[in-house]
């Protein structure tokens, strides 16, 4: 099919004045009008309930169901009638929720679709133009698009394609390629009047000059993978920025250095030694640079096909062997009691401003029982640890040192920096209560003598087994708050978050989102440099190191 002329259909949504969804490239119409009412990229935004389009409200399914309505309508007009088999491809990554979201958006435009994995379907597009993928061979699906990454392991058998892991990105693609393009021009002409309009724009008109600068900048993305210089028109500062390939590489640089850790975690995780063979999809892996990255990393040469863009979408109807995604009541795909609270975005105090966290964190345990991504419903049995988490006595905690002011409600005794050596938590998995036993990583609490405190989590992770299958709770991010303490109690309050957590099933996802906290009291013991801590659905052990 050919939309308005081209095989590929933006996937961008917007309002038009009558408050009528509009997409593809009507949408990209509609922004040079009303840039607020305009959403480029929905997939990004799988995880919210909701997009504001000018003034207007509207659910993410909605977004989607009006590209796939638009996708229907061609697909009659082309065929002649309703389309007989449809098939819709997703991450493999998502877990039953978002998927579930992709259904109930097709339900109208597109009843009756079946869901293919998004690296199965490319496997079958490299193995049906001739890519040479035996059965018991293994390779690695480097799908990089315009909003996000995702790296998975799959092995052919006899039956079809198997994703052995996969490891997404839902922050690493394209856009975040072009966004660090716009940093550097910001670095050269920052200064200049009518720079800081298109990085904060106010009004409609700020609006559209930053929207065109964006498209300038991608467009000359896309021409320095043909060319080896290009100019970029930078609006309202009004000149012409000269960019080169060794420019862009630079800016690329940190983006590809993500997807290369996220193929070693899901060869990790997949337990393969080294990837046979690496194939490309997705538009963004046209750069000449991802292809030299990936040699250098891996070592051996990737293939790509004439149109990555189109691979998964060949891909998931050439072949018979491609396998349908879990249904949501299939037991084998379990489901898990989780809450998502708002994390504010602020720096907590203690933090290097050098050291970026969460935008490019990769997924960790929460290691601290104040700081948690789940509903608190699995809750351990507090006789179990009731002796561990008596009321400190005095004779325990450390000297106070007369030369430091502490403020009311401070304990002396936790005051410095402590690095966790154990933790315990319960949380509820198919309504039944699993304990996740701290595996590897490092999380650091520090305690002021102010009341402020803070806790970085890098790379923590917690497993637990369940009927069989491996279980892993995994967070990075970062808190910061004020905290209190008196008779064995710890209390908080006065939270700032950021970072991710993420659950996973078998090494694939099940579910994520953003860290939150709880401001559940704890029960503690502080004893020199040993600290212990407890609360209704976690324990651990913290040595002080500061």
């Amino acid at each position: 099919m050919l939309f308005d002329g081209s095989p590929l259909l933006p996937s961008a949504v917007a309002a038009d004045a009558g408050g009528h969804l509009v997409v593809g490239r009507d949408a990209l119409h509609t922004a040079t009008i009303d840039p607020g009412a305009f959403e480029p990229h929905p997939k990004r935004c799988i995880d919210d309930e909701t997009v504001l389009l000018g003034d207007r409200s509207v659910p993410v399914a909605d977004l989607i169901a009006a590209v796939l309505h638009r996708v229907a309508g061609e697909a009659a007009r082309a065929a002649g009638g309703a389309p007989t088999d449809i098939v819709l491809t997703c991450p493999a990554g998502w877990a039953t929720g978002r998927r579930d979201l992709l259904r109930h958006a097709a339900a109208t435009a597109l009843p009756d679709a079946r869901l293919v994995e998004e690296p199965v379907a490319a496997a079958n597009h490299f193995i049906a133009v001739g890519g040479d993928l035996a059965v018991g061979d293994t390779a690695v699906v480097y799908d990089f698009g315009a909003g996000t990454f995702d790296a998975s392991v799959i092995r052919r058998t006899a039956a079809g394609i198997e994703v052995l892991a996969t490891e997404g990105l839902n922050d690493c693609g394209g856009l975040d390629i072009d966004a660090a393009i716009v940093e550097s021009l910001g670095a050269a002409l920052g200064e200049k009047p009518g720079w800081s309009r298109l990085v904060e724009p106010k009004t409609t008109a700020d609006r559209r000059a930053s929207r065109q600068l964006w498209d300038n900048v991608r467009q000359a993305k896309e021409m320095l993978s043909r060319a080896a210089t290009t100019l970029v028109h930078v609006p309202l500062v009004d000149v012409e920025v000269p960019i080169g390939r060794e420019q862009l590489d630079a800016a690329a640089a940190p983006v590809l250095d993500r997807t290369v850790t996220a193929v070693r975690a899901a060869l990790r995780t997949a337990e393969v030694p080294a990837a046979g063979a690496i194939f490309l999809c997705g538009g963004s892996s046209r750069m000449p640079v991802v292809t030299t990255v990936l040699h250098r990393a891996f070592g051996i040469e990737p293939t790509v096909v004439d149109q990555p863009e189109l691979a998964v979408a060949e891909g998931s109807i050439q072949s018979p062997a491609a396998v349908a995604a879990p249904e949501p009541g299939d037991p084998s795909w379990p489901t898990v009691d989780l809450t998502k609270r708002p994390a504010p975005s602020s720096r907590p105090f203690w933090v290097d401003p050098r050291v970026r966290i969460g935008a490019a964190a990769a997924a960790v345990l929460l290691a601290a029982a104040t700081v948690t991504a789940f509903a608190l419903q699995g809750r351990s049995d507090d006789e179990q640890h009731g002796a561990a988490f008596a009321a400190a006595s005095a004779s325990g905690r450390a000297s106070v040192s007369p030369s430091v002011s502490y403020a009311a409600g401070i304990d002396p005794c936790l005051v410095g920096t402590w690095v966790q050596a154990t933790d315990v938590r319960t949380n509820k998995i198919d309504g039944k209560d699993v304990q996740f036993v701290l595996v590897s990583g490092r999380k650091t609490a520090t305690f002021e003598a102010d009341g402020r405190t803070g806790v970085v989590f890098d790379q923590v992770i917690g497993t637990a087994t369940v009927n069989g299958n491996k279980w892993e709770e995994i967070v990075n991010g970062w808190a910061s708050g004020r905290y209190r303490a008196g008779n064995g109690t710890l209390i908080y309050d006065s939270w700032s978050v950021g970072g991710t957590w993420e659950l996973r099933r078998n090494g694939r996802r099940n579910t994520g989102g953003a860290l939150s906290i709880s401001n559940e009291a704890e029960r503690y013991v502080c004893a020199g440099d040993s600290l212990s801590t407890g609360s209704s659905f976690s324990s651990e052990t913290m040595t002080r190191v500061k």
